[in-house]
């Protein structure tokens, strides 16, 4: 089993300092050994107690209208090492656009293999300090629901969702503040149809919910801004956001013995704060995320864990924990990092540090046993050129229960081209 290769192997692969620059090509080589072997481990899925592959529902990383152009392909998979969870990936391209056809046109799309969206904007329209932006999307598995129960995942209720859309945007924006921060304000419309169908290990008791409808109303306001970088050199941003959510066609799914109910209301309000900044060649980033969800069911909570960062605009990561699964009506998550050369005297090879801490007011029939999570990890970061970079990364959940016990272990590969 590659598996057992990689735990064996791995030791033995870790780099050297070496003189002479045959030792440090000997060097990489080792190093990219150590990167590839996890990304194959992650990518067959050739790991123990993988028991499902899903594809990770994709939302816009970044929605922040700015002055850079950027054609960027982004890929992300995570798999337990051990224990009842599902390899989960996603692979896109992110375009952004500025002066699109015309001066004040601004396009941003995201294209992945079955599913894309895109959105253009008219800026300094209809005043001066504003934009208009109309976007269509949709695809297969955009509204995928993966369920989990007691750290397991639960195949016979999980099942996928195929989606068509629109959006309406208005966008505020103010001069920087202090020439360096976008202060941003936004509403949007997005008017969604689902189509939800099985997957091939769905029950053929599970009732699915029905096919709907969904019209979102989002409105939030923005200081600052995270880049869509695996690794962005500097970032800060104070954000609050609130989104209202009407479902046309509620009412039961489920399994019989485990019924579950859809509501035509929901509503989430989340707020995200934090930086990160660079220094002595180092970088360290702080961040805060809290969300509140009184009125939700399962399919609109808020959903926590692993370590796929640019899946979603606000990713909710827990390493060492499966993707998506905590979910929960309210949270408070603070998500810290530290980032360094592995050795001195060269800016190709990383070691980030990785710590997370919930505090998580769980969803009814989705509790866990422990309401505090914590989650620790490290990534292995090798930028093969100034476009392309390869994350290797290890999570351990110190809070998941698995088996009798506790500790959740999750490998992610990552890859970026900038183009």
């Amino acid at each position: 089993m590659l598996a057992e290769i990689f735990h064996s192997a791995l030791p033995t692969l870790m780099l050297r300092r070496a003189n002479g620059t045959k030792g440090r090509e000997v060097g990489h080589v080792r190093f990219l050994a150590v990167l590839i072997l996890p990304l194959v481990l992650v990518l067959t899925g050739d790991v123990d107690g993988v028991s499902a592959q899903v594809i990770a529902p994709i939302e816009t990383p970044y929605t922040l209208i700015d002055d850079e152009s950027r054609t960027q392909l982004e890929v992300g998979a995570e798999t337990p090492l051990r224990g009842n969870g599902p390899l989960t990936g996603y692979a896109y391209v992110l375009l952004t656009r500025p002066h699109f056809l015309a001066e004040h046109v601004y396009l941003r799309a995201v294209i992945a293999p079955v599913y894309a969206t895109g959105e253009l904007i008219r800026d300094h329209w209809p005043t001066t300090h504003s934009a208009l932006g109309f976007g269509l999307g949709g695809g297969l598995f955009a509204a995928g629901y993966t369920e989990f129960r007691d750290g397991r995942v639960d195949k016979e209720a999980s099942f996928s969702g195929n989606t068509a859309e629109a959006t309406l945007a208005y966008y505020l924006r103010r001069p920087k503040v202090a020439g360096v921060l976008p202060f941003e304000a936004q509403i949007s419309v997005r008017p969604t149809y689902v189509l939800y169908d099985r997957n091939k290990d769905t029950s053929h008791r599970f009732r699915l919910p029905e096919d709907s409808a969904i019209y979102r109303v989002r409105t939030g306001i923005r200081l600052g801004g995270v880049p869509p970088d695996l690794f962005p050199e500097s970032a800060v941003e104070l954000s609050l956001w609130h989104q209202l959510s009407y479902r046309a066609a509620a009412g039961r799914y489920g399994l019989p013995e485990r019924p579950q109910q859809t509501e035509h209301f929901t509503q989430e309000t989340w707020i995200r704060l934090g930086g990160s900044y660079s220094f002595w060649g180092t970088q360290a980033s702080a961040f805060l995320n809290a969300g509140i969800a009184e009125d939700t069911d399962a399919l609109a909570a808020f959903r926590l864990g692993g370590g796929l960062r640019l899946r979603a605009e606000f990713p909710y990561m827990l390493h060492g924990y499966n993707v998506d699964e905590i979910s929960a009506r309210r949270f408070c998550l603070v998500n810290l990092a530290y980032r360094f050369p592995l050795w001195p005297g060269q800016d190709r090879v990383h070691l980030d540090l990785l710590a997370d801490y919930a505090r998580v007011d769980y969803l009814p029939g989705h509790r866990l046993p422990h309401s505090g999570l914590a989650g620790v990890g490290a990534n292995l970061s090798v930028a093969l050129t100034k476009r392309i970079t390869l994350v290797a990364g290890y999570g351990y959940g110190i809070d998941a229960p698995r088996g009798h016990g506790f500790g959740g272990h999750e490998v992610v590969a990552l890859f970026e081209f900038k183009y």
